[in-house]
């Protein structure tokens, strides 16, 4: 089981693709893709994201209007 962000999910209810959600939010699109895909290389079949920064996590639930506990996932493999 892997903990993962899931962000893409989050902006796509939202109507956002990538590049929407990179401007509105304000964010590198390295970054923005890295957390898109929760992947540590911002591709989508990369190696997972594992480190995350608590001012990203604040900064994400902030511009999504969710609590951090709903920017994550457990994904069972």
């Amino acid at each position: 089981m892997t903990i993962r962000l899931c962000v893409r999910e989050l902006a796509e209810a939202q109507g956002l693709n990538i590049s929407r959600f990179q401007r509105e939010a304000k964010i590198p699109m390295s970054t923005a893709r890295r957390l898109w895909y929760s992947t540590s290389d911002g591709k989508e079949k990369g190696p997972p994201l594992k480190l995350v920064n608590l001012e990203v996590i604040e900064q994400l639930s902030k511009f999504f209007d969710v609590a951090p506990g709903a920017l994550l996932e457990l994904e069972r493999q």
